[in-house]
């Protein structure tokens, strides 16, 4: 993701392969390069092209648009990252669709009581 670390000009770090996780990897861009302070988490999923973008971190808040209100997103920010995500073929799923509940087969844990998409597409397994 160097086109982040450009387009807000500092270092972006990375996670990669989690273990046991339906997600690849993430991108953090710190919170000194945005305009609100708060640091972005782009979440890439092993499933397809989909990726996650969120304030903080995945939860923090009920979504981007939660962050925005909070005044903790810049819309600016934002549409940074998913240019640079759509430019790259990936699909953004709002936060707040990954927080429904999922009732498709999985290999979820027994302590998941009530399986999310975000368990589906990006938690662990």
């Amino acid at each position: 993701m160097a086109r982040l670390q450009d387009d807000f000009a500092a270092g972006c770090e990375t996670e990669q392969d989690v273990q046991d996780s339906s997600e690849y990897g993430r991108v953090t861009v710190p919170a000194e390069a945005t305009v609100c302070g708060t640091r972005l988490v782009v979440c890439v999923s092993k499933f397809g092209s989909l990726a996650l973008v969120c304030a903080d971190n995945p939860g923090a808040f009920l979504g981007t648009n939660d962050a925005q209100a909070e005044g903790e997103l810049d819309a600016t920010d934002l549409a940074k990252v998913n240019l640079v995500l759509a430019d790259l073929g990936y699909a953004v799923v709002p936060e707040e669709l990954l927080e429904r509940d999922y009732d498709g087969p999985s290999l979820l844990p027994r302590h998941v009581q009530r399986p999310s998409w975000w368990h589906r597409f990006f938690g662990m397994f």
